[in-house]
Order: C-alpha cells, then structure tokens, then sequence
C-alpha cells in the first residue's frame, strides 16, 4: 500500500475484476443486508479531531468514538479502498472527513451513501492529510494507510441509520464548489458544463493515459474550469461526455493542492439543458474581453479533435487567440474553433493573423464554414467546406490582414466558421508554429 491511496481514484489491477461486472445502469439501491446496529453512541465530534490532528499521523489511545455520513460509493467503480465521509449538523456546514481502509467493495459492506457510520479511534491513526482529515493505520512509520480487514471491522461500524442524501446534498457554484471545506462532503454544482475540451471525448480517455482522466467542468459563461476525474473502472468510462449544461452531484477530494471532483454514478451528471449559440448577422472580436490563458468561451467552441492542447488567448500588446503544438504532452493536433454566424444576414468574413517560432513547411491553419454541425458531434459527420484559398496566410510575424471571404448567397441560415490548426511535436521536425488570430470582422 502506498500514501498514494488518497488520490480518490486508486488504480489498482485487482479492481478490473471487480467492477468489470458492473451493470451499467446506475442501480444504486442498497445491498439485501441484515442490518445489526451497534449500539454506538458519538463521544467526540470530528471537529475536535480535526482540531487535534495535524501533518504527522498520530495514534488515537482513548477509547472515543465519532460518527459521520457516508458520501461517497465504490459501486460503480469511481472510489476505491476508501469512504468520504460527513457529519450533518442542524444548523451550519458539514465538515467532511475520509477513512482508508483494505476492503474491495465497501458498498457491499454497508457503507451507502447516507449510511450513518460510527468509528471506534482507539488503535487509529489520523492525520491531516491534503487539508482533511483521515483515518486509517500507519504506513511506513509517517504516512496514514489502509486499515486491514481485521482490524477496521473492530473499529467501523455502518449503523441502521440511514437518511436521504437530498438531505444531505448542498447546491454551490462552480466558484463556491472547489475549497477546502467541501472536502469529502456531498455537493451538487449548479450552472455548469464540461468544458469544450471535453465534449464528445469518453469520460475515461486512454490518450489521457494512466488509469484515470481528468476532465473540466466549466460556467454556462465560460471563463474558468476545474477538475472532475473519471476512472477507467467505472463502466460507464466509454460513454460520451455531453454537451449539455445543468447540475453535477459528487464529492470533492484533493490530492496534493489539485482539486478533484469525482462522481459516484452517471446519473449523477444531470447535464440535460442544451448550450446555447447567438448566431448573429454581424461580429467584431478582438479578444480583449477575455482573460489571459482563457480556453472556454460562451459563445465559440473549442474542439481537440486530435490531441488535447486547444486555442487559448494570449496577450503581447493586445489580446488575441493562439494555438500551437508545442509544449507538453508531445502529441499530434487537430484543433477546431467555432464561430457562430448568421449565414443569411451575414455577407463577408474577415481576419487578422500573425505567427512565432514558424517551422519551414508547417502550414498550420485551414478555414472552413458549415451548416450543419452541432457542437460535440463528430466534425466527420458534417459537411464542412474548406475556404482557406480564399484567404492570403503566410508566414508575417506581425498581425496583417488575411484577406476577405465572400459569403456566397446560396449559403443561408445558421453555421460556424471554423478556424482548424493542425500540427505535431511528434513529427521529425517537430510542426509546432505558433498561430495567432485576432479581429474577426463579419458584416
């Protein structure tokens, strides 16, 4: 066992067969058992534990007992050898707490969401481990690790205690959600979706590699994103992340200073508002309204097609929006930027452009424009129509103007115009220009 059993999501090879079983059907109800109440009664809260422990495990001596409710489920495979846990005060916030202990399923063991849990610390240790507090055993004489099977069923005792996690859940925003004192409670985010980078990749990405994938979810306004980590154990990993906008129910743990916010099902993803596109007759953008590094917009969509780098803007004098190949991870790139137009009222389309670090031969960009494509759907699907003759692209290392596009008038109603780079730092040579865009003029 290692520290590393923290990071929520621990891969371990003896979990494929666990959860490769899994129905995927997000049929949650509580497992047929006999329930034996233990007849416990809390002598300390969490909070005083939490006020006593530190950085360094201790070993609790006392024989006190504290009490919490399970937040967290290992039935569909997103938690592993660990419970998130948190108390549920009348009044004020819960305080969140998580226990490591060597049990494969502890779903089947009675440990559900809701479940109140009581824990017997004498024999513990506990510690503050990434801003929370965790109980477990030691592990190489300064680290918390996993209760063996002996010894947590003498110390952790689901009860007959069970109550509705609505009850339990807090509503909080995308900005409220990732902090410290949400640590291993039950929190619903409301108002958010997953950002561009995501949609239409699978919640587990192998391209990601190792046994789990990070996500972001991000506003309806864009701006800002955060982690929601998906393991590849979980059966529905080979589904397709959605487009849509709404809430995500989950639990929020850390590792290191990350942030990662993890789902117990799919169901907890409620995502079915539909994302929204102004398409307008007329646009003038500059990028001036954007942050620096800013990747997710509510008005264009940021599609890796290939790879996982995407148009970010950038600011030197002024702000404009840039993609590159270049910069870790080393991987090839297909890179999308939607913009969306009115086709009808719409008659031309105009750009400026400049490139840094030019590679000799690396034609990074191609315009398009369609009238038929949905966002998150597969580009393949669409009928897309290459326009970049039309344009004069070289190799200025200044903003110049790309020339004008004609909107021909037997193309009407809703589209995009895609600005597509293509690229590697794979290849030999390496294909990783720097192209910037800015001034996007449609009348």
């Amino acid at each position: 066992m290692k520290s590393t059993i923290f990071k929520s999501i621990c891969i371990a090879v003896i979990a494929a067969s666990l959860f490769s079983g899994c129905a995927n059907d997000d049929n949650y109800s509580s497992p047929n058992l006999d329930c034996v109440d233990p007849g416990l009664t809390a002598t300390k809260t969490v909070q005083q534990i939490i006020a006593m422990a530190t950085t360094t495990p201790k070993l609790y001596a006392d024989d006190d007992v504290i009490e919490g409710y399970v937040t967290s489920s290992d039935e569909k495979g997103t938690f592993f050898k660990t419970i998130s846990l948190q108390t549920l005060p009348e009044t004020g916030a819960p305080v969140g707490f998580s226990i490591a202990l060597n049990v494969s399923s502890t779903f089947t063991e009675g440990f559900t969401p809701g479940t109140k849990v009581y824990i017997k610390l004498k024999g513990l240790y506990y510690a503050n481990v990434f801003n929370s507090l965790q109980i477990g055993a030691l592990y190489q004489g300064t680290e918390i690790g996993r209760i063996s099977e002996n010894v947590w069923r003498e110390s952790i005792f689901p009860s007959c205690t069970k109550v509705n996690e609505n009850d339990m859940v807090r509503t909080v925003t995308l900005a409220q959600a990732y902090t410290n004192a949400n640590l291993n409670t039950l929190i619903e985010i409301d108002d958010v979706r997953f950002a561009d980078a995501s949609v239409g990749r699978t919640y587990y990405d192998i391209d990601s590699g190792g046994g789990a994938t990070n996500h972001y979810l991000t506003t309806n306004a864009g701006g800002i994103s955060n982690i929601i980590r998906f393991s590849s154990f979980a059966p529905f990993s080979g589904n397709r992340v959605p487009s849509g906008s709404g809430k995500v129910r989950g639990v929020m743990t850390k590792y290191n200073s990350d942030f990662q916010f993890i789902v117990r099902y799919e169901s907890d993803i409620k995502l079915s508002g539909t994302r929204t596109f102004t398409f307008a007759g007329s646009l003038n953008e500059n990028f001036e309204s954007y942050a620096a590094n800013q990747s997710n917009f509510i008005n264009y969509f940021n599609d890796p097609i290939i790879g996982t780098k995407v148009w970010s803007v950038k600011t030197t004098a002024s702000k404009y929006l840039e993609m590159t190949s270049f910069g870790t991870p080393n991987e090839d790139n297909r890179t999308m930027f939607f913009v969306p137009i009115d086709m009808t009222a719409a008659s031309t389309m105009t750009f400026k452009y400049k490139v840094s670090f030019p590679v000799t031969g690396h034609a990074p960009l191609k315009v398009y424009y369609t009238t038929n494509y949905t966002p998150g759907q597969d580009i393949r699907t669409a009928a897309i129509v290459d326009i970049t003759s039309s344009f004069n692209i070289g190799t200025s290392q200044s903003f110049v103007n790309a020339g004008t596009f004609n909107i021909p008038a037997g193309v009407t109603g809703n589209g995009f115009f895609i600005f597509e780079y293509t690229g590697s730092g794979l290849s030999n040579p390496r294909l990783t220009t720097n192209f910037g865009i800015d001034d996007i003029l449609i009348n």
